[in-house]
């Protein structure tokens, strides 16, 4: 006699009580134990999100941040290379001004007339002139001879006045 498939049903207390088996019971709580700690945690997804872009997308754009880097680096350093020859050339310039204002202040020293007599006396050994070394002479302007221009004797008056302006020139 062929006794029917039927599963029998071990989940009952009084079962598991009555044959003193706890094996099973424990069994089951460590599944049960599993499955709620199977449900708390949510694995990942099997396909990793780095590993969803091509390789060569990958290269190109670590590529594109080294070269943008680059770039910044190269911008920055020309900046301060740049920054740093006009504080250079400032300085220059200030102790260029400074110069120029002492140069500035010792010609104006040098200029008045206080400096030029003492430079003459002491350097050059020069004196000043007395009233009795003045001299003054007396010019006759009345041998003066004034000469009009006659344009209307042609060659003949060209002649004439050259030879006159000679004459002249001589003193005669």
């Amino acid at each position: 006699m062929a006794y029917p498939a039927y599963q029998i049903d071990n989940t009952n207390l009084a079962y598991d009580l009555s044959r003193f088996d706890t094996t099973e019971r424990d069994r089951r709580e460590k599944q049960r134990k599993e499955e709620e700690q199977a449900q708390k945690i949510q694995m990942a997804p099997a396909v990793s999100v780095s590993k969803s872009g091509s390789k060569a997308k990958i290269v190109l754009a670590v590529t594109m941040v080294f070269i943008a880097f680059f770039f910044v680096n190269y911008y920055n350093t020309k900046k301060d290379d740049v920054s740093r020859m006009v504080t250079q050339q400032e300085a220059l310039l200030a102790a260029a001004k400074d110069d120029n204002a002492l140069l500035q202040s010792k010609l104006d020293s040098k200029a008045n007339i206080g400096y030029i007599e003492e430079y003459a006396t002491e350097k050059l050994g020069m004196t000043k002139v007395t009233s009795s070394q003045k001299k003054y002479i007396s010019v006759n302007t009345e041998s003066l001879i004034e000469v009009e221009n006659d344009d209307s004797a042609g060659f003949l008056g060209a002649v004439k006045r050259w030879f006159s302006s000679v004459l002249e020139y001589i003193g005669i």
